[in-house]
């Protein structure tokens, strides 16, 4: 009597047909959806946290909703990709590397490129160029980043 049981040919386990192996594709869409959710989180993090200062400074009551509401898309935003983390850890790996990380290290060794390269992007208003220089000026790229970053590597270590 043989030791081990041999299956007969051609058959699986029931709900075999349902598992997947392949990493690419989650991989991939994870690394897209990081690359566009991060910066518009950022994006309306920085635009509302900015209005908001200049509110305060300047003790404008008018448009405080719309300048915590911003600060709260943003925010929530940023919640999404670290959530994301769970099911492809790529989202908040990349995310937090390119749009918080290396823009934060890169106020730190060359400030006045990476403010000039901001003032050059193509953005929308001269305010939101304004509230980027700040946000990475004052170290929340460089803050947001690693935690966003670390987010994805717990979850990259939570699925082995």
């Amino acid at each position: 009597m043989p030791n081990k049981f041999e299956s007969p040919a051609g058959w699986s386990p029931p709900g075999s047909q349902f598992q997947s192996r392949r990493i690419a594709g989650p991989t991939v869409l994870g690394t897209l959806t990081g690359l566009i959710l991060t910066p518009a989180g950022v994006g309306f993090a920085a635009a509302g946290s900015g209005d908001l200062r200049f509110g305060v400074l300047f003790g404008e009551a008018a448009g405080r909703g719309t300048r915590t509401l911003e600060l709260l898309i943003g925010s929530v935003l940023l919640l999404a990709v670290v959530v994301l983390a769970a099911f492809s850890p790529a989202v908040a790996i990349v995310g937090g590397l390119v749009w918080g990380v290396i823009p934060g290290v890169a106020q730190l060794i060359f400030p006045a490129d990476t403010s000039r390269l901001i003032g050059e992007l193509p953005l929308p208003s001269d305010s939101l160029v304004l509230d980027l220089q700040a946000w990475v000026a004052y170290g929340f790229a460089l803050i947001s980043g690693f935690m966003v970053l670390g987010a994805g590597l717990a979850g990259a270590l939570r699925r082995r």
